[in-house]
């Protein structure tokens, strides 16, 4: 599926760097009309590229949807819906960047990781060797530099970082690094609670796995393209940046509430992470502060990444592809976190920036996420019979403006007891109790059920969901 359009409109094989943010929410952008956004970095890549304003995530957690878009599966293939789900992935699962290598690509692995590679038969020499070897041979992966996020690393070492004894290295990369340079027990003792005082462009983790990048590629000396998906842990909580970037923004400047009572409709409590929990105004109000403050940071890292990108020997023959795993809710609906299907989660933030082949405009044409494993994949010149035998379509025809994108206009996202599809302008939330039909379109908010106003697409749209199911 796909072929004979992607053979009309194959390119040079490029770089490809994938750079992927944790829990953006890509209203909070500038260049998506937010007023009281900092973020120029990323507005620009999004002035100079394509724009997909309705690329959708397939899972509304980080792991779920990291893990569909790595093997193009969805979630409810892989029996992986919530992060805890599945210890690991099956031992024959494949990755599509394993493709990308087989064609001569490099692969780097840079960050953040939710992956789960199988462990089977792995010899290592300690837990970081394990996990590195492990993403390397299932994934398809040549260097490997992964982490926790700062939430997941700042408990484990604060529970492992025992009073007068040495920190046992060996298990975490990232906190091993701040080990050698005496910067552990701050870590710990910071915990996320207060603005971090590490150097946000050397310790500091996203500023670390920035400065590692541009190091590993600084030093890769080989003709041979390479494929780098560099992972941050930002904006996700905690919202700990250096206190700079909370000074850039007012609690006064933060916009108003959706309300979480609705005109015709109750949130089923199955889509809300607390159902019982009634946040004020002001919280919300500061915690969009504090989260405003982070995107802010992560839009200097991304900067960094491209200003690199751009300066160096990479700069005419590397294509970015710039996403989020998903968003989170910031007090709209009375809801903060993920796990729902409200498009502040479902809204992947996809830029693609390679101005010396793609045009750049805002692509309105629905897209998903997963799509992203056969756009790199033909992007590589992975051979079509490759292409034929997994899900997903490639974007390059979009991007280029040639040939037929071979997309049906839907796109699925799902969650443990709840799917959605989305056409571009109705959103279809499926449960049998409470099925639910947003018109995106005339209503943005989400505050409205127009099931009764337009049954019968309803209707068209649980099929397709049941046919999504089947197949």
């Amino acid at each position: 599926m796909g072929c004979d359009s992607d053979r009309t409109v194959r390119i040079e094989p490029p770089n490809i760097l994938f750079v992927e943010v944790d829990d953006l929410t890509a209203k909070y952008l500038g260049f998506n009309g937010s007023r009281f956004a900092i973020t120029p970095n990323i507005d620009s890549l999004a002035k100079n590229g394509v724009y997909f304003k309705n690329a959708i995530v397939q899972g509304v957690m980080c792991t779920p949807s990291r893990n569909s878009l790595i093997t193009g599966q969805y979630p409810h293939q892989l029996g992986l819906y919530e992060n805890l789900d599945l210890k690991s992935l099956p031992h024959d699962c494949w990755a599509f960047p394993s493709s990308i290598q087989q064609e001569g690509y490099t692969n780097f692995w840079v960050g953040k990781s939710h992956l789960l590679p199988s462990r089977r038969g792995i010899k290592h020499k300690n837990l970081i060797d394990l996990k590195e070897k492990s993403i390397q041979q299932q994934m398809g992966f040549d260097s490997v530099y992964q982490s926790y996020g700062r939430s997941m690393m700042i408990h484990i070492v604060q529970e492992r970082l025992k009073p007068g004894q040495p920190w046992e290295t060996g298990k975490f990369s990232y906190a091993d690094y701040l080990d050698e340079k005496g910067l552990l027990e701050t870590f710990a003792k910071e915990g996320g609670r207060t603005n971090t005082s590490l150097d946000p462009n050397t310790d500091y983790m996203d500023g670390h796995f920035t400065t590692y990048a541009i190091s590993e590629l600084s030093e890769y000396k080989s003709e041979k393209p390479f494929f780098m998906w560099l992972n941050y842990s930002g904006p996700h909580r905690p919202f700990d940046v250096p206190r700079s970037y909370y000074d850039k923004f007012w609690i006064s400047q933060m916009p108003a509430i959706i309300p979480a009572d609705c005109e015709n409709f109750t949130i089923p409590a199955k889509m809300k992470s607390s159902p019982n929990t009634v946040y004020d105004s002001i919280r919300i109000a500061v915690y969009r502060r504090q989260y405003m403050a982070s995107i802010s940071y992560v839009d200097e890292q991304v900067g960094r990444i491209v200003e690199y990108i751009k300066s160096s020997r990479y700069k005419d023959n590397t294509a970015i592809v710039f996403f989020s795993d998903h968003g989170i809710m910031t007090g709209d609906h009375g809801l903060l976190g993920k796990n729902t299907l409200f498009q502040e989660v479902l809204d992947a933030a996809l830029i693609i920036w390679y101005p010396k082949e793609f045009e750049p405009r805002i692509e309105e044409t629905t897209v998903e996420l997963l799509d992203l494993g056969k756009t790199a994949m033909a992007m590589a010149n992975v051979h079509d019979s490759i292409l034929k035998v997994k899900q997903g379509n490639s974007l390059l025809p979009l991007l280029k403006k040639k040939g037929r994108f071979n997309g049906n206009g839907l796109a699925f996202s799902e969650m443990k007891d709840f799917k959605s599809v989305f056409d571009g302008q109705f959103k279809y939330i499926h449960n049998k109790e409470t099925p639910i039909l947003f018109n995106l379109k005339d209503n943005p908010e989400e505050t409205e059920n127009w099931i009764d106003r337009y049954p019968e697409r309803a209707e068209e749209l649980r099929q397709a969901v049941e046919e999504f199911l089947k197949k």
